[in-house]
């Protein structure tokens, strides 16, 4: 991150309002379902690993409701046998994979290991939360609600929009 980024956080958060959750204690997933409940118009989300059937509920029932669900999921997690993904595609909802064969170092494949969600292009949920089991029951992990910050939606859409366009 650069310095000016790091300048620019307090501005694009002055007059945000923030939520913090832990997996241990408050529920990340609860949360997240009922932002997907919420949702009216659209749901974006970047995210490395999809094994939650609760989560992929929510999604399947926010597609039935004429809300736009698009996903982008890593590629190497996609293909895991308890990824949700496929479910979601053959539901109908806008799914791609990123693939990075392109950009592959001898064994190394790069990963597209955002956790993010932009809901009704009003607010970002981020954090290192990945929509699995494991997160809610098992890892220490968080979860973060923006509100109220036009600037940090447009960052996120943004970069949502630039995977979206490498993906297949």
């Amino acid at each position: 991150m650069s310095l000016l980024s790091l300048l620019l956080i307090p501005l694009f958060l002055s007059s945000a309002k923030v939520e913090v959750f832990f997996s241990a204690t408050d529920g990340c997933e609860d949360k997240i379902i009922k932002s997907i409940n919420s949702a009216q118009k659209s749901i974006k989300i970047a995210i490395y690993h999809l094994t939650s059937r609760e989560i992929t509920k929510a999604l399947i029932d926010a597609k039935k409701r004429g809300v736009d669900v698009k996903i982008i999921a890593d590629g190497e997690q996609a293909k895991d046998k308890f990824s949700k993904v496929l479910v979601l595609a053959k539901e109908g909802i806008d799914v791609k994979i990123t693939d990075y064969s392109a950009r592959k170092k001898r064994f190394l494949t790069p990963k597209m290991h955002h956790k993010f969600m932009i809901v009704d292009s009003k607010y970002v949920m981020t954090g290192s939360f990945n929509f699995t089991a494991s997160a809610e029951e098992l890892n220490d992990e968080n979860c973060v609600f923006i509100y109220d910050s036009t600037e940090v939606v447009e960052k996120f859409e943004k970069e949502f929009e630039r995977l979206w366009k490498i993906s297949q």
